[in-house]
């Protein structure tokens, strides 16, 4: 055995050891040693193939290999799942961005400035506002909603973690996103009660996250986008994630809305709601979204360059301390062979089975990611220091909805692309595998990138002690 298949060998083992570190005991074992040397050999073939090349060369070598930009362009010009997408992946010390397609259809080409809605992907800015305030003694998460806002009676009986964690069904006397302003949305949430009728098969709900935006603002006295923006916005160095996105940045949005469902009984509708400026979340818009009130499930826009470098800032931990991302990703709602969902702090985690799972399975058991209905998705592996990020708008001009009677009628082209005729007459493109076509075409190729790049890191570790916190590699298609 070579040097190269000793340190391989030793990684693929720490990288098993590390896919094994989970809490749960379904979470481990999910694959082998020989998967991870897999993933691992392309690096010990593109060096050996180049022995005189530099890091950054091997890594171009990785990329082409990985077929990255042929599966994007194939899921974004060919079967058209999405307008565009900026996707951003890498490690602790190094990010690579690939951008791909327009902000809408027949619209200008998307850059690494593009603006996206990152709908529930603002749950983990949420979390980690909870996780700083507890740490600073703001907050206790074991203490009942109520201690901290006695205007939430219904919640007298459930604590802050329990929202915190998705461990606590809840329901409101009415809907929040058919109300008229934000005012009556406000009342209507003050309602919320633990739903005692809830079988929690579906534990997953914007309203927890809701709430703990107004604990937060409670207990700092400060706006919640204000506190968001002083103690993770800024710190992160992210320069271009706002909640209310000004006139002369509209050419940099990635458009939504204009999303159909197609239901059992014949009806359909098309989204038509979202105007420049807005979210595409209903709630938070009713919340004040576009006058800058942030709620604590949606309503954060952002570009890949400060998905990244939260990311990295996470990765640092320079927000979170390193006890707290270990327990991030802790599973509080899956249970041993019941299709429930692996939920952890507002965000996933590992589900045994992949094809479920928001989280990929090769990465750590300690991985957590967090995903929005716009198209986004961030996944953060604190103990292989890898990241992922993509920001994408599926929710355009697409179908994101369509009834399993109706699915008889989705038609597909030589290319792939899917479409549906309405009865209106209209056709329009069937994205609702967006989240599984995504996985195989855009998130997974681009983890198993990451996961070589961090082995490179550890084969040249002297030389890439120059590039930490500096190198970038941007990639456009």
């Amino acid at each position: 055995m070579n040097t190269l298949d000793k340190i391989m060998d030793s990684y693929a083992k720490e990288l098993l050891q590390n896919h094994n570190n989970a809490r749960e005991e379904e979470q481990t074992n999910l694959l082998t040693k020989e998967d991870f040397e897999k993933i691992l050999k392309p690096v010990v073939h593109a060096i050996e193939q180049n022995k005189d090349h530099s890091i950054s060369e091997i890594r171009d070598f990785l990329y082409n290999n990985s077929m990255l930009k042929e599966k994007a362009e194939d899921f974004i010009y060919k079967k058209q799942m999405a307008p565009g997408a900026s996707i951003s992946y890498g490690t602790k010390n190094y990010q690579e961005s690939l951008v791909i397609g327009n902000r809408a259809d027949n619209k200008d080409k998307v850059t690494d400035s593009t603006i996206y809605d990152l709908a529930s992907v603002t749950k983990l800015f949420t979390s980690i506002s909870i996780q700083m305030l507890a740490r600073r003694g703001l907050i206790d998460l074991n203490k009942k909603v109520s201690y901290y806002l006695p205007d939430f009676p219904g919640l007298e009986n459930v604590t802050i973690y329990q929202l915190l964690t998705f461990n606590a069904p809840v329901k409101t006397d009415g809907r929040i996103d058919k109300a008229s302003n934000k005012e009556e949305a406000e009342q209507i949430l003050r309602t919320i009660t633990f739903d005692g009728e809830n079988d929690g098969k579906r534990p997953y709900t914007d309203m927890g996250a809701m709430v703990l935006k107004y604990v937060i603002e409670k207990v700092t006295n400060m706006k919640y986008y204000d506190f968001v923006k002083e103690n993770i916005i800024e710190p992160a160095k992210m320069s271009d994630t706002n909640v209310q996105i000004k006139e002369e940045d509209y050419n940099r949005l990635a458009l939504t809305g204009n999303n159909g469902f197609y239901y059992k009984d014949g009806n359909y509708r098309i989204n038509t709601d979202v105007k420049l400026g807005d979210c595409y979340d209903e709630k938070a818009r009713i919340m004040g979204q576009k006058n800058g009130n942030l709620s604590g499930h949606a309503g954060l826009f952002s570009t890949s360059l400060d998905m990244s470098n939260l990311s990295q800032s996470l990765l640092r931990r320079e927000l979170l301390t390193d006890n707290e991302m270990f327990h991030m990703a802790d599973n509080e709602t899956g249970k041993k062979g019941m299709s429930i969902q692996y939920l952890a702090k507002l965000c996933y985690s590992k589900n045994p089975v992949q094809e479920d799972s928001e989280v990929y399975h090769p990465l750590s058991g300690r991985t957590f990611a967090s995903a929005g209905w716009t198209g986004t998705q961030v996944t953060v592996d604190p103990l292989n220091d890898i990241f992922y990020t993509l920001l994408s708008n599926r929710s355009c001009n697409r179908m994101t909805f369509i009834d399993a009677s109706k699915k008889e009628l989705v038609k597909t082209d030589d290319s792939g692309r899917k479409s549906i005729i309405l009865p209106n007459g209209q056709e329009m493109i069937d994205a609702t595998r967006y989240a599984w076509d995504r996985d195989a075409a855009l998130v997974h190729p681009a983890i198993e990138l990451a996961i070589q790049y961090k082995f490179l890191e550890k084969i040249y570790e002297d030389e890439e002690k120059e590039l930490i916190n500096e190198h970038q590699t941007k990639r456009i298609i």
